[in-house]
């Protein structure tokens, strides 16, 4: 276990130091890698800062829901009874007939409105924001809400929450097809790589089969350099997401100042970016081993 142990680290310490002592074709391949990595990151975190924004929303869609006139006192503390225990309410306000009536004449300047009326026309109702906002949950809970006893109707407006939610599904798709797509990408560079420095090596790799080396022990090498090279590129994609954030924000701040918002673009967390690191080594390393493996079938010992 020690042997193998000392085996993968000097390995792993030579792949480095093979990069550092190429700085500028390795800083090459690590920038067409950090770039690839960049591209998905940055709408990562910028649909993902949206959708934060989206859940600090106060003007959440409230449900209204307007009473029979003929409702009584015990029909409206049903409903208050119901809305009190239901989950899928936040909070609920009662609007009387009679506070909606005075309202509405000092909304428009008038008094005695009901004067000339047989009775106040107007319905008692209730103003209840959900807890939830999606837009299915929010059309169940109004379909649920309409059904209560002595409620007439019971509205909303959710276009707006459609539309919003629209977009941030539609970045969320977004980014998993460039992560897919970039991530092959990243795979096929690092093959490409590792394919031109097996056939650089290829003499010294046969030299090593003839004196019994196996294939893992000749693989090991490249799957460490593509490892380093992963864990670089993401580092550099994390400054780069950095960069854009720094740059961006001040803008967006100022933007979103004009409407009484708070909005930038976040960073990684420390779980997210150990997570890319990982993603990252991984996808060089398994870039890597395809090419070790689909020349090392090839390469026989003459």
């Amino acid at each position: 276990m020690k042997h193998f142990l000392y085996l993968n680290w000097q390995s792993a310490k030579q792949a480095l130091l093979k990069i550092l002592r190429q700085p500028f074709g390795s800083l090459l391949t690590l920038l067409m890698l950090a770039l690839a990595l960049a591209l998905p990151l940055s709408l990562y975190l910028t649909v993902s800062s949206v959708q934060d924004w989206v859940g600090r929303l106060t003007a959440t869609p409230q449900i209204t829901l307007f009473m029979e006139l003929s409702a009584e006192e015990a029909d409206i503390a049903a409903v208050n009874s119901t809305l009190s225990h239901h989950p899928k309410v936040k909070s609920f306000t009662f609007v009387s007939k009679g506070k909606a009536l005075q309202d509405l004449e000092k909304r428009n300047g008038l008094t005695g409105l009901d004067s000339g009326l047989d009775g106040n026309p107007l319905p008692d109702a209730f103003v209840v924001t959900p807890a939830a906002m999606e837009p299915r949950s929010l059309e169940m809970l109004q379909k649920e809400l309409s059904g209560l006893p002595m409620v007439e109707m019971a509205q909303f407006d959710a276009h707006w929450a459609k539309r919003l939610y629209g977009m941030v599904d539609m970045g969320k798709k977004l980014t998993w097809f460039l992560a897919a797509a970039l991530g092959l990408a990243l795979v096929l560079v690092t093959h490409n790589a590792i394919r031109m420095q097996i056939l650089a090596r290829q003499d010294e790799i046969e030299v090593s089969k003839l004196i019994g080396a196996t294939d893992s022990f000749i693989r090991r090498p490249f799957l460490y350099h593509a490892l380093w090279q992963g864990v670089f590129a993401a580092l550099l994609a994390w400054g780069l997401s950095c960069w854009l954030a720094a740059v961006a924000n001040p803008a967006i701040r100022e933007f979103a100042m004009l409407y009484g918002e708070q909005v930038e673009l976040r960073l990684l967390s420390a779980p997210e970016l150990a997570v890319l690191l990982a993603v990252s080594a991984m996808l060089a390393m398994l870039g890597a081993r395809l090419a070790a493996d689909h020349h090392l079938r090839k390469v026989e010992p003459k």
